[in-house]
């Protein structure tokens, strides 16, 4: 559980602190970079929070935000436009949605509760 946690607050940390370097000084800051920030937010939310299930809600939310994000660069891989380094892009998507969906499988399996023995 406690790497769980901690594996959580780095990633929450990463990806705020990428999207903050990213549109660091121009004025689509906040609208561009709020989606990944409020995700950040909430896995810093649920690596400090007491709450188990917290932390498999956090990590869906990161699943969701990081498919959003690879549907369409995958799309101008396939179909183009053609998209500067999109191959790159997508391969850095696909490992954070499976380390994603690796965690929140963890998640998961940390909330089940054994059943009452009759």
């Amino acid at each position: 559980m406690t790497f769980l946690r901690l594996f959580t607050a780095a990633v929450a940390i990463l990806v705020a602190g990428s999207e903050v370097a990213r549109w660091w000084g121009q004025e689509r800051f906040l609208p561009l970079a709020f989606d990944e920030l409020l995700v950040a937010a909430g896995m810093l939310w649920a690596a400090t929070a007491r709450s188990r299930i917290g932390l498999a809600t956090a990590w869906g939310a990161f699943c969701g935000l990081t498919l959003s994000l690879l549907v369409p660069t995958l799309d101008h891989l396939m179909y183009g436009p053609p998209k500067e380094s999109a191959g790159f892009y997508a391969g850095v998507l696909s490992a954070m949605l499976a380390a994603g969906l690796a965690a929140t499988a963890v998640a998961m399996r940390l909330n089940r509760v054994p059943s009452p023995v009759p």
